[in-house]
């Protein structure tokens, strides 16, 4: 801007004239010129902004900031914001008065622990996104408010086997408390025909019976029972001897052990094939009875015990089921050879140990089991056949 226009000229001789020569300044003109005016009220409006708005920034913590209308003052927030009654019904799940699993909560495992209780409002005049609930109400993983129970329990019952009720089923007029049954059979040559009744009363009570045959005999143990043999053969060779005929019995006896029914080596068993050498005849279980023989050779659980009677080996019969976890032994015999010695005291253990009913069958008595019933507390079923 030019200085003449800045600096109105002064007259000699007034009183802004000085004696140096220089013309004095006339702010009062200065001012009163209308870009001058504009410039001031401008200044002037923009410093009531700033005054307005910057002292906001500059001052900021200091200044209390003033509520919504949807907040409250802080100091009104934490005398107010108290949770509603626990007493009082909920429009989705009701709160119960008193938490009854509360013990449980304390001492649930680290795996199992509950979902941690809301807090309570956190911003000062507003609330977070979840309703205020007292931190001592248990909330579950799922957000049920009051928890959820957690306790395990174990009942208090006895029994056998994999559960289930008992099957109360009478057998030859005995009641049998259980499920699964295990069945010795004596298939001699005096006892066959007693067999398809049998086996007709026993596969309609329990189709699924575990059977072993045996070739009669009692419960010796085996050196005990090889020792009677061989005195039984010297015997009645010196009586053929001295009747002057030849001895047509047996002079050795393999040690027993258990086989199954449907391999080849049952086709070769004396009870199944038969004997000829008494004047009677023996024609055997295969011959005598062919719908029972082949029906007991399909079944995959069904045995025998080779070896003579003499062997008397039934006590493998018994180990045999108890390991295959028999509930209840049906014994059919005629009970004519011994039970004792330590095989014998075994079996009677067995029987405890597991405790298995036992069920014995004859057609001619208690004969030398009458005992040995008693220890085992066996039962004798009274039908006849």
């Amino acid at each position: 801007m030019p200085a003449s226009f800045l600096r109105p000229k002064a007259q000699k001789g007034s009183k802004h004239w000085s004696d140096g020569g220089k013309q004095p300044w006339d702010w009062k003109s200065y001012c009163k010129k209308t870009i001058v005016l504009v410039l001031i009220i401008s200044f002037a409006v923009h410093l009531l902004f700033l005054l307005a708005f910057g002292s906001v920034a500059i001052f900021k913590g200091s200044i209390p900031k003033m509520p919504f209308v949807s907040q409250e003052i802080a100091s009104e927030v934490a005398a107010e914001s108290l949770a509603p009654p626990l007493d009082e019904p909920m429009p989705e799940e009701p709160v119960p008065t008193e938490d009854p699993f509360a013990a449980e909560a304390v001492s649930e495992p680290a795996g199992e622990e509950s979902a941690a209780a809301l807090d309570m409002l956190t911003v000062v005049g507003g609330a977070n996104w979840a309703p205020a609930i007292p931190k001592n109400v248990p909330v579950s993983e799922t957000g049920v408010i009051g928890g959820t129970g957690k306790g395990t329990g174990t009942g208090l019952g006895t029994g056998r086997g994999a559960g289930g009720p008992v099957s109360g089923k009478q057998l030859f007029g005995v009641s049998i408390q259980a499920r699964k049954l295990g069945v010795i059979v004596d298939v001699s040559k005096s006892m066959q025909r007693y067999t398809p009744k049998l086996f007709q009363e026993i596969f309609e009570k329990f189709p699924d019976a575990d059977v072993i045959f045996t070739n009669g005999g009692g419960i010796v143990g085996w050196e005990d029972s090889l020792k009677q043999f061989n005195e039984k053969v010297a015997e009645d060779k010196k009586k053929a001897q001295e009747a002057k005929r030849d001895y047509r019995g047996p002079s050795k006896m393999e040690k027993p052990k258990l086989a199954r029914f449907n391999g080849s080596e049952a086709e070769d068993w004396v009870p199944v094939r038969g004997a000829m050498q008494d004047r009677e005849g023996y024609p055997g279980l295969k011959e005598s009875y062919p719908d029972l023989y082949a029906k007991m050779r399909k079944r995959n659980n069904t045995w025998f015990i080779t070896s003579y009677a003499a062997a008397n080996a039934v006590y493998l019969a018994f180990e045999e089921l108890a390991r295959r976890k028999v509930e209840a032994v049906y014994w059919f015999s005629d009970f004519g050879d011994p039970i004792e010695g330590k095989e014998a005291e075994k079996v009677t253990q067995l029987i405890r140990d597991n405790q298995l009913e036992v069920i014995l069958h004859s057609p001619r008595g208690k004969g030398k089991a009458a005992d040995w019933a008693t220890q085992v507390n066996a039962q004798f079923a009274p039908a006849r056949l």
